[in-house]
This record gives structure tokens, C-alpha cells and sequence, in this order.
């Protein structure tokens, strides 16, 4: 569930690229139909056009090309700086590219060119562009300096091996970098809606994206508003890439929207999902539907279902970036309404059996900062959860349990307290790896435990004080006799309104060893 979001955004980043990479290459086909291919004035032409059209600054080392036997269009050195930006790397920029295609084709209407193909495709998407993309224009203008140019479409477009790098919107942020291994379009022209597909690599968790869909028509006034729809499949990516996580993930879904929200709804499976704290792999599958800003890439997700061994639970939040601040910060809202407590203690303790069964519900405000650290060292929880029915796996505290629940309420020795079940509530907060409780009660028939106190979860080490209550006085709890007589005396000292016995405790220790003792100093 905590790495959903991390797929999410290459929507957008492969959409713009394609907008940007589809108009430059319409661009070039329709200057080589109004001018002759061999003309010392070309390259001027093309760049002026290049720099009316796109509103940029636009550098060509080389351009060539011929009309017989087939008309072709060839270049190098392509840079295209957008607005003349020079705080921040090329918009676009292109090692060669080749224009291919027949004089009939390109003669009649619409006109066709069969294919472009570009090498060394670098596309660079700055920040701020979507404040600026406007300058005064309507839609109806806009669309009127599209119209301009020759309706030309593009059977095929191929750009292999593209870089793909997005620079954030917040100072000090790192760029966030894709290679698109496979990038096909047909029918790509400026005012068409394109179909797409593509092969990329997502950084972080490292994996294979398959993608293909729907672009356009590309909205020259607005950018962050041209359309994009498709599906996706996320296959084995490796969460190690994540500090402090471990699994192999795969997910598929859709996407549709405009760039600047985009509406994802999809899966996951993660079969052998592990949180760094020492706990055991669990089976890991979500469901869920977010909306990534197009702008800065922080998704907000709207719900998340997932189910993990018997223990369903349900999210929402978001995961959003900050200024100067590398990465970004997860902020989850989580419920659990019917989970299992043996199913969360295997997520924290390497432990095949586990200490507890029994019903578990929690609720819980979930922070991971953007912290260089290990995800149980980073993690903020803070909330409550109850455990009812339940019971310890280990014989020897179970039986002492009962004997707690058979001396709570006054029973003599050898009579049948029955099953035993531990009812068990707690508020609590998460940090630094440790869970500091400010209320925790558990109960069993008879007698009830009150606590405040810190569990570090990286040693395992218990400091808790609180009281312990039972119904009956300390007298019944002696067991009677002689030494019940003498305790009669001291009764008063020991009793609260609405409590046989109340007595001051503390258990210190590990978890493998804990240590039960009074509190002498309260």
C-alpha cells in the first residue's frame, strides 16, 4: 500500500514527451513540403518556423534532404530551448532524426508522411510551464495557430531509447529521471487524437512499464490540459529500490484525464511483501484510485483496499513534495476494521508463530517523511487499535493468565475459571521505531491491566508502569486462610471505588524476557 503511489505519474511524464516529440516532428515534415528540400535557405526556414510554432528558441546543426526516389528529410544536432529558457536544460533535444515518405502521399489531402524516426531523444519538462503557457491566448486562438499549419499526419513515429527528465516546480528538489526504451505512435499529427505505445523504466521502485493509449489532439494555449487515456502493466519491480522494504511488485490499471489531472485506477500483488523492522514476508494485494497532478507529480490518493493473509484494510492520503526537500512525504489515513493481530505482529516479528491470536480493528494517521532513513526508523504513526478475544500462543502465559482471571475473582484454588479470552485497547504514537503508549488496558475476566509506557521495536525492550485491578479484595486473592486473614487488614490500603484491588505494577525487560514486578516507589 505505501508504494502505490510511486507508479502513478509516468502518465503524464510520457504524454508530454510524446506532445513535445509529436509537434517538433509535424513541424520539420510540413517546412520540408513548402520548401525545397535543397535550398541554402532551409535550415533558416525551419529554425523560424520551428521558433514561430513552438515559441522557442530552436538551434539545428545540420539539415538535409531529397525529393527522388522517396522523399526524405535527415537533421542533427537539434535543441529547442522553450521560451528561450537558459536556467534549465534543452526542452527537447535530438542527436538526428529522419523524415521519410512518398511525394503522392504528401500531395494529396490530408497529407501523409510514412514515417519519422528520431535518435537520442532528450526531452527536459521545466517547471513553471503550466503558469505560463497562456501568455493571454484563448482556446480559439490557440486553435486558430494550430490550424495554420498543413494538416499533415505521420503513419509512424518511433523514438527509441528516450531520456525523459522532469525538473520540479520546488527549489532543491532532484530531477526525476525515465528512460523509455520503446516509444511507437501511428497517426500522430498535431490536431489528431494519437495512439500510442511505449516501454519505459520507472526509477523508483525499479521496474518495466508497458504502456499504450490515447494522446491529443495537443492543446497548444494549455498544455496541462491536452488529453491522455490508456492502460498500463507494471511488472516485477523490485522494492529493495525502496529503503527499508523488500518484494517484487506488479501492477496493472488505466489512466485518463487531462495532464494536469489524471485519473488512475489500477492493482497490485506483491507476493512477499516485508517492512524492514524484522518481520516476515506477507502476501500483499491492493486495489485503488488516485488523481496525479500533472504539474509536479504529487498524487493524491482518493481510496486504497488491501488485504494482506486474513486482514483487509482501507487508505487515503496523499504523497506529495516539498520545497527543498529531496523526495516525497506519504501522508495516509488508515483503517482496519477485521484484521487479525497474528497477521500484523508477522509484519513486525520474525517470528513463524506468533505471540497472539485474535481480532484486531485499528485506526491510525500514518506519516513517512522524505528522510533518508529506513522506513521503521522514519515511520509516524499515531492512533488506536483494539484486540478482543484474544488469546497467547504460548502455553505457560496463557496458563498464567487464567490463573490471573481464577485469583481476579476470588476463586479458590483448582475451580474451572473456563476459556480464558484477553480484550486488549490502546492509543497510541509511532516514532524513531518506538510505540509510546499513553493508554493501554487489557483485560481478562476478573482483572484488567492499566499502562502507560514506550516498546522499542529495534531492541524490543519494554518499560511500561500502570496498575493492576481485580474484582476481588487482596484477602479472596491470597487464596484464603491464614495468610487471607492477616491480608484483611491491609484490604483498605489496596481498594478504589469500583475495584476489589488495585495494585501498582511495571514490567520492564525484552519481549523474549519481560519482567513483571510491583512498583514499589507509587
Amino acid at each position: 500500500m505505501l508504494d502505490v503511489y510511486r507508479k502513478l505519474t509516468f502518465g503524464k511524464r510520457l504524454s508530454i514527451l510524446l506532445a513535445l516529440a509529436g509537434v517538433v516532428a509535424v513541424v520539420l515534415v510540413v517546412i520540408g513540403l513548402s520548401i525545397p528540400l535543397r535550398s541554402a535557405t532551409l535550415k533558416a526556414r525551419v529554425i523560424a518556423l520551428l521558433t514561430e510554432e513552438l515559441e522557442s528558441e530552436v538551434t539545428i546543426d545540420t539539415l538535409e534532404g531529397h525529393v527522388f526516389p522517396r522523399v526524405a528529410v535527415s537533421g542533427r544536432g537539434v535543441a529547442i530551448r522553450h521560451k528561450g529558457r537558459t536556467d534549465v536544460p534543452p526542452i527537447i533535444a535530438i542527436d538526428s532524426f529522419e523524415i521519410r515518405g512518398s511525394l503522392r502521399d504528401l500531395m494529396k489531402e490530408p497529407r501523409h508522411v510514412s514515417e519519422v524516426r528520431l535518435q537520442g531523444l532528450r526531452v527536459t519538462i521545466p517547471p513553471g510551464d503550466d503558469n505560463d503557457d497562456d501568455d493571454g491566448k484563448t482556446d480559439d486562438e490557440s486553435r486558430a495557430g494550430a490550424e495554420r499549419l498543413p494538416h499533415v499526419i505521420i503513419d509512424r513515429f518511433e523514438a527509441p531509447d528516450t531520456i525523459i527528465t522532469i525538473v520540479p516546480k520546488k527549489a532543491g528538489k532532484q530531477p526525476k529521471v525515465f528512460t523509455v526504451h520503446h516509444l511507437v505512435m501511428d497517426s500522430l499529427g498535431i490536431t489528431e487524437t494519437m495512439p500510442f505505445i511505449a516501454t519505459l523504466t520507472n526509477p523508483i521502485p525499479k521496474g518495466e512499464i508497458e504502456t499504450s493509449g490515447t494522446f491529443g489532439p495537443w492543446n497548444v494555449a494549455h498544455p496541462a490540459s491536452t488529453p491522455v487515456t490508456g492502460t498500463y502493466v507494471f511488472a516485477n519491480a523490485n522494492l529493495d529500490t525502496i529503503e527499508g522494504l523488500a518484494g517484487v511488485l506488479s501492477s496493472a490499471g488505466a489512466f485518463t484525464g487531462p495532464l494536469n489531472r489524471i485519473e488512475v485506477q489500477g492493482t497490485t500483488d506483491t507476493p512477499k511483501f516485508q517492512v524492514d523492522a524484522g518481520g516476515l514476508p506477507v502476501p500483499l494485494k491492493t486495489s485503488f484510485t488516485a488523481v496525479v497532478d500533472g504539474s509536479d507529480g504529487d498524487t493524491y490518493l482518493t481510496r486504497v483496499d488491501g488485504t494482506f493473509l486474513n486482514t483487509s484494510l482501507t487508505a487515503h492520503g496523499s504523497v506529495v513534495g516539498f520545497e527543498g526537500v529531496h523526495g516525497r512525504q506519504i501522508d495516509v489515513d488508515v483503517t482496519i476494521k477485521k484484521g487479525r493481530i497474528e497477521d500484523l505482529l508477522r509484519l513486525a516479528v520474525n517470528s513463524e508463530k506468533p505471540i497472539l491470536l485474535g481480532a484486531a480493528e485499528l485506526q491510525a494517521k500514518l506519516v513517512i517523511p522524505p528522510e533518508k532513513k529506513k522506513v521503521i526508523d522514519k515511520l509516524r504513526l499515531r492512533g488506536q487499535f483494539t484486540l478482543s478475544k484474544a488469546t497467547f500462543t504460548d502455553p505457560t502465559v496463557q496458563t498464567k493468565l487464567v490463573g490471573l482471571s481464577r485469583r481476579g475473582q476470588g476463586m479458590v484454588e483448582g475451580e474451572q475459571a473456563g476459556d480464558v479470552l484477553s480484550n486488549l485497547k490502546a492509543h497510541f504514537t509511532f516514532e524513531n521505531a518506538t510505540a509510546s503508549f499513553s493508554s493501554l488496558t487489557f483485560s481478562v475476566p476478573g482483572s484488567a491491566v492499566e499502562l502507560v509506557g514506550q516498546y522499542g521495536l529495534r531492541e524490543e525492550r519494554l518499560d511500561f508502569r500502570g496498575h493492576l485491578k481485580m474484582q476481588a479484595p487482596l484477602s479472596e486473592v491470597a487464596g484464603g486462610g491464614v495468610k487471607g486473614f492477616f491480608l484483611k487488614a491491609i484490604d483498605p490500603f489496596f481498594r478504589k471505588p469500583g475495584a476489589g484491588t488495585v495494585i501498582p505494577i511495571k514490567i520492564t525487560g525484552t519481549r523474549k524476557a519481560p519482567k513483571f514486578g510491583l512498583d514499589m516507589f507509587r
